[in-house]
């Protein structure tokens, strides 16, 4: 995979997907549209039917005119129709200015050819006008490069950014992305899905499918962390034996010490007769050896809970893979399987409300 490159990845799956069409175009790249140019620039130029020979009956004679009027005229018709048809497919919409003018000119050339049956005016206006088009370089609009560039550098950093995630977790030397349970990569993930959210030029289905399928990654690898996670799994605790640990979670094996320490005091307090601290002392650590194990059931309940819940994302997550599952009705299994929204923030029902009414 040395010669992995996200630009040709995105442009394999551009020819997979065509919804991607719309945002490529944008960015100033539509090899069709240059392909659609050369074959009506062909059709312009070819011959045009043969006129008929006159038998000098008139009537006859008008007929086969009139046919071959009507002839001319759709044999031209039709490469028109194709440069109509080429201004109003997905482009640059800086150009826009470029392709009305080729619109007024092909509306021009049908109505000269209406109004002088048989001929037709010069197409070279024409195909210079449908030239600048393609090229972007209309000297009255003076379209940049820089700004295909920029938009081209986008659709590599935003619209391919899940497809880099995806790389980086199949290629195990590569360590540009952190791992999907990370808050670094929670926070990147989330800025990502901010400036997608932000260029409208970019939203495509198929883009949004991409974030939230890492975002279901994400969430997922980040449930199985946390089942497996001691720490947090007490922090979801509602009632927790109260102990130095409650206190100062910052401090590692407090608790031990804490216990230790009590332990030691209650061992001296019965050598030395002092029953007055010895028996609230041992009456205390068998109380807290009580508690922890209440504690450490309710947290096999909660780890269990979340074992069960990652589950279901998956399950969730597989689905929505394999296309079973549409965006419209992932919204509401998403807030069901994260209650507390501390998988899925706004961004990602953001991003799911994108395309809510798209036809």
């Amino acid at each position: 995979m040395a010669d992995w490159s996200i630009w040709k990845t995105l442009e394999d799956w551009r020819n997979k997907r065509h919804e991607l069409d719309p945002i490529f175009a944008r960015a100033g790249v539509a090899p069709e549209l240059e392909s659609l140019a050369n074959r009506l620039a062909t059709d312009l130029r070819r011959v045009p039917p043969t006129k008929p020979l006159m038998s000098g009956d008139s009537s006859r004679d008008d007929k086969e005119m009139a046919a071959y009027y009507e002839a001319y005229f759709r044999h031209y018709d039709e490469a028109l129709y194709k440069a109509e048809t080429l201004v109003r497919m997905p482009w640059v919409p800086e150009a826009a200015p470029t392709g009305r003018a080729v619109l007024a000119e092909v509306e021009r050339i049908r109505k000269e050819m209406r109004t002088h049956p048989g001929t037709h005016p010069p197409f070279e206006p024409l195909d210079q006008l449908i030239q600048q088009y393609i090229r972007l370089d209309d000297p009255d609009l003076k379209i940049p490069a820089e700004l295909m560039s920029a938009r081209r550098q986008m659709l590599i950093e935003i619209a391919g950014y899940p497809l880099t995630v995806q790389h980086s977790i199949k290629d195990p030397y590569d360590d540009s992305v952190p791992p999907l349970s990370s808050e670094d990569f929670c926070t990147q993930l989330h800025d990502k899905m901010q400036q997608y959210l932000e260029q409208d030029w970019l939203h495509c289905r198929v883009v949004t499918q991409w974030y939230i399928s890492l975002a279901l990654d994400a969430a997922l690898a980040r449930k199985k962390r946390d089942a497996g996670d001691d720490s947090r799994i007490r922090s979801m605790l509602k009632r927790r034996w109260p102990t130095m640990s409650v206190l100062f979670p910052e401090i590692e094996h407090i608790d031990q010490v804490w216990y230790l320490g009590l332990s030691m005091g209650a061992i001296a307090c019965l050598l030395m007769e002092l029953w007055l601290l010895a028996v609230p002392l041992i009456l205390w650590l068998n109380l807290s050896l009580g508690g922890h194990r209440r504690e450490r059931k309710e947290m096999e309940a909660r780890r269990a809970q979340l074992a069960s819940r990652a589950q279901s994302l998956k399950t969730v997550r597989d689905r929505f893979s394999h296309n079973q599952l549409p965006l419209e009705r992932l919204a509401p299994m998403l807030r069901q399987l994260d209650e507390k929204g501390e998988y899925f923030d706004d961004r990602v029902f953001a991003l799911l409300n994108l395309h809510q009414f798209a036809a």
